[in-house]
């Protein structure tokens, strides 16, 4: 069991109440914050720092939860007569809490050592990241944190309490000047001398969690456009940073529930136009960096943003000499998906055998059937390498056209296209290859390198697995070959193996008669079905 924080071991001095003792104790927490941050794991400071932050958090406490308000001055004790001084320390932590969206920050009674050490790991993580992952409210959740709370206590409700009517009689039953809870004193202002903001005042974050709640769709607009407006400033700031959580947040409400189609439609409207232009240009910079951890969120955003963004990442493909960045820039392709497609076909024609090769292989992964036509011009491109890619494009998309045109290259005078036909259909398991490969495996053919594409031809049909194919592999190790015995029989040994390869009780069946023949076949079957026997005694 943790240890649980018993109060009475951390008495208080006299002026604990004082703003200099709250305010080292916040000072204490931040401190233990970027130790987490900083020290490796094992360092003796790591687990100290925040035990001590944690005590002198418990002795402000004084068994009774202990609750802060975030603001863009610094930090206040909400409900409780402990006020702080917003040193630039203090103003730094309320700095860390306001990045990861925490406007308010509650610490139950029962706090214990292992929770609070939890709670800073969590805020040691980066916000962008926190945001990513659903914010910090559901971190905490997921965590199991029931003695820490963020953004719980309503002081906007209370404020439209008080503006709506509720008198002076009213205020005073709920505490009112004495730290009460509809009564909050920011920088020594009561809560009825601060105006209503209008969305001109507020702050991009304060507009994104309005319009989080704003269930009129006119209303929402209205935030949604002064979002953009603020946007746009950041733009020209150049803190492309702060924009990141912008369209974030924007891209969630756009496809949150509890929000209206047309809330729904304005949020993804303000996303496209905040996320393109120099944001883009912003995000793939970042994808260039190997150590950058958000890749997958980035190419989440350019999957929203679709075809708006192709034309950008098809630049820094065809332009960059970094193969890491090269891949990843294929992969952000592969996310975004249809809208790709066309504009990568375009790039089929380019003159620059590298970026044909990247596009060709995009298209593949993405089963591309409209592609077919393109790569099958490549299929006699002046660089092999682009031929090659081709090929293994063309058996990655599949289907009958893509089929026909491999089928084509076994059959053709070029034995390297040729094997690398056979090899892909094998990988891809064709099925529709099943019997022109069969119909190779058996040809009398006697040029050279005949045989080693029959062998080939044969590990395809291995792969590919297909049942149907075990009758004319047991013709062929029965037939009798009186043209170069030898290359047959390496045929039919290798015939054997793939029969095995199959299992079931016709292949097996199969086996035991070849076996029962004797000779070197008859051996060669004995001992593939032992060992396939054996194979699948230890599978089960």
């Amino acid at each position: 069991m943790p240890e649980r924080n018993h109060h009475k071991k951390y008495p208080l001095k006299s002026d604990a109440a004082g703003a200099g003792e709250a305010s080292t104790v916040l000072v204490d927490v931040h401190k233990a914050l970027k130790a987490l941050a900083f020290y490796p794991g094992g360092h003796p400071l790591r687990d100290e720092i925040p035990r001590r932050a944690f005590q002198a958090l418990v002795g402000l406490m004084k068994g009774e939860a202990f609750s802060l308000v975030v603001g863009r001055g610094g930090l206040k004790v909400f409900g409780r007569n402990e006020r702080v001084e917003n040193t630039r320390m203090v103003k730094a932590f309320a700095d860390e809490l306001f990045s990861r969206e925490i406007q308010r920050l509650t610490f139950l009674p029962e706090l214990v050592l292992e929770e609070f050490t939890r709670f800073l790991a969590l805020l040691s993580m980066d916000p962008q990241k926190i945001l990513a992952e659903g914010g910090i409210r559901k971190l905490i959740a997921q965590q199991g944190l029931s003695c820490i709370t963020v953004n719980e206590i309503d002081i906007s409700a209370a404020f439209t309490k008080r503006m709506g009517g509720q008198g002076e009689e009213g205020a005073t039953a709920e505490g009112t000047g004495t730290g009460g809870e509809n009564e909050f004193d920011w920088e020594g202002a009561s809560i009825e001398e601060n105006p209503v903001e209008s969305p001109e005042e507020l702050t991009i974050d304060e507009l994104l969690s309005q319009m989080e709640e704003e269930a009129d769709a006119e209303r929402y607009l209205l935030l949604s456009r002064r979002v953009v407006a603020k946007g746009h400033v950041l733009v020209g700031e150049g803190d492309f940073d702060s924009l990141f959580k912008v369209i974030l947040r924007l891209l969630n409400q756009g496809f949150h529930g509890s929000l209206g189609e047309s809330q729904r439609t304005a949020a993804l409207a303000a996303f496209r136009e905040l996320a393109s232009g120099e944001m883009i240009d912003h995000l793939l910079a970042h994808l260039e960096d190997r150590d950058f951890g958000l890749k997958e969120i980035v190419f989440m955003i350019f999957n929203h943003l679709g075809e708006g963004v192709v034309g950008k990442v098809l630049v820094r493909l065809v332009d960059t000499d970094n193969t890491y960045y090269r891949k990843t820039l294929a992969t952000a392709l592969l996310r975004i998906g249809e809208p790709a497609v066309h504009p990568l076909i375009g790039m089929l024609k380019d003159g620059r055998s590298r970026a044909v090769r990247t596009v060709a292989a995009v298209l593949g992964e993405m089963g591309a059937r409209d592609a077919v036509s393109g790569l099958a011009r490549n299929l006699a491109h002046a660089d092999s390498r682009v031929r090659v890619e081709s090929v293994r494009a063309l058996a990655m998309i599949g289907g009958k056209e893509a089929t026909e045109l491999l089928v084509g290259l076994v059959r053709g005078k070029d034995p390297v296209m040729a094997r690398q036909a056979i090899l892909w259909m094998g990988i891809k398991r064709n099925a529709r290859a099943l019997q022109p490969l069969l119909q190779l495996i058996c040809k009398r053919d006697f040029r050279t390198g005949a045989f080693a594409l029959k062998k080939d031809a044969l590990r395809a049909v291995g792969r590919i697995g297909d049942h149907s194919a075990l009758d004319t592999l047991v013709r062929l190790v029965r037939k009798r070959h009186i043209m170069l015995p030898g290359r047959w029989e390496e045929l039919k040994f290798l015939a054997i193996d793939i029969i095995g390869q199959f299992g079931g009780d016709a292949a097996f069946g199969t086996l035991e008669k070849i076996a029962s023949r004797g000779g070197a076949l008859g051996r060669k079957s004995a001992e593939t079905l032992q060992k396939t026997r054996e194979d699948s005694r230890r599978k089960t």
